[in-house]
């Protein structure tokens, strides 16, 4: 896949960063994944300048520390419209362009609490059991387009998200988690080696 074109959402920082790098980055454009005007607007931007889409990584996503009884409905909202909603509208842009040109790989990094509910997280958990439904149903969507749609479970990963769910959980135990660059890694490979990773896959990491 040599002069592909990559979508990767969320990345200003942590895996989104890491995996941009891998993938040679040339263009960073502000997006809010929660708003379908303005994805749409970063899809026709990328369309206007790499002329296609074959690559998105649906990586943007937000933790609120909470436990369900204290969580506003504001708060689940959110977490459901940037972690769910966006890789829903970040996807639904995309692919008609994949469907046109026969090609295509969507990787949602979902997560470790998309497997295994966790306390104080159940937004979060929610979003992320959720992206991998949707993984599933749209890859038998897509399978006779030569599409592959698959999600990635990593385990604790050492980015700014991490460090704000527990601080001194994070300070205790950041030497063994999962650095950015390895789950980048992982996607990518996901992404370039077809025979390994089959579509509707999710790939758990840590």
């Amino acid at each position: 896949m040599i002069n592909k074109t990559a979508i990767v959402t969320g990345s200003g920082r942590g895996i989104g960063r890491e995996t941009a790098i891998l993938l040679c980055r040339i263009i960073g454009i502000r997006c809010d994944v929660s708003n379908s005007f303005k994805v749409e607007h970063l899809v026709k931007s990328t369309i206007d300048t790499f002329k296609s889409i074959d690559i998105l990584i649906n990586n943007a996503g937000i933790v609120y520390i909470k436990k369900l009884i204290d969580t506003s409905e504001d708060e689940w909202d959110k977490t459901i419209d940037i972690n769910l909603k966006g890789s829903f509208l970040c996807t639904k842009a995309v692919l008609p362009f994949m469907i046109k040109n026969k090609s295509g790989v969507i990787i949602n990094v979902s997560s470790g609490a998309g497997k295994t509910g966790f306390p104080d997280i159940s937004a979060y958990c929610a979003s992320k059991f959720g992206m991998i439904g949707l993984t599933e149903s749209v890859a038998w969507e897509v399978a006779n387009h030569n599409i592959r749609v698959m999600a990635i479970c990593p385990g604790e990963v050492d980015t700014k998200m991490q460090q704000s769910v527990d601080l001194d959980y994070y300070k205790k135990n950041k030497n063994n988690m999962l650095q950015p660059i390895t789950v980048a890694e992982k996607i990518t490979e996901m992404i370039f080696k077809e025979s390994q990773y089959h579509n509707g896959q999710s790939v758990e990491i840590g």
